[in-house]
């Protein structure tokens, strides 16, 4: 599942990078040198859950958000996982082919194709979901309450301060 060998990797370098550029004036340096580490690691241990059936990142994207159950559309993923059309569509082709998912037309809009995840993809999803939640546990030990409370506090502001920025509504599709 999660090795701590990757883990001690992340953790080695988000410190020295941290570390350089410590002080309230390189905060968004700090932001973007952890987020890029956190998620790259994440992906490296959701590919290694999901090796022996060769999912590609973007068919392990749209398993996980489907798994959750709040939305069921390509649009829906393309609009709340960042990922362009063109990638969940062939990512949803795909697991449709493999048999994991279920697409049904929308009653009352035809074009809208409704997703649903099939038994077979459940113990994927299942692997999936451990190895997350095994990564984020990993990356949490020794965090007080308080600090994750000064966290989550954190977090709302910079989501509010992110909703009033001008961003594109859609993801861009890749060029070329």
């Amino acid at each position: 599942m999660f090795k701590k060998k990757q883990f001690a990797g992340l953790r080695g370098k988000v410190a020295g990078a941290v570390e350089q550029t410590r002080g309230p004036d390189r905060l968004e340096e700090n932001l973007a040198v952890v987020m890029m580490q956190v998620r790259r690691s994440v992906r490296a241990a959701l590919r290694e859950a999901a090796q022996s059936e060769g999912l590609s990142q973007n068919e392990i994207e749209v398993l996980l958000f489907l798994a959750k159950g709040r939305y069921d559309t390509a649009r829906d993923i393309s609009r709340q996982r960042g990922m362009p059309r063109s990638l969940v569509s062939k990512s949803v082709d795909l697991l449709l082919k493999r048999g994991y998912l279920q697409a049904s037309p929308d009653a009352r809009d035809r074009r809208v194709a409704r997703l649903r995840l099939l038994p077979p993809a459940q113990a994927t999803v299942d692997r999936l979901v451990l190895a997350k939640e095994a990564f984020f546990s990993q990356l949490c030990r020794g965090i007080t309450r308080e600090e994750a409370e000064a966290f989550y506090s954190m977090v709302g502001k910079l989501t509010r301060n992110l909703n009033e920025c001008p961003l594109a509504d859609e993801p861009e599709e890749p060029k070329g």
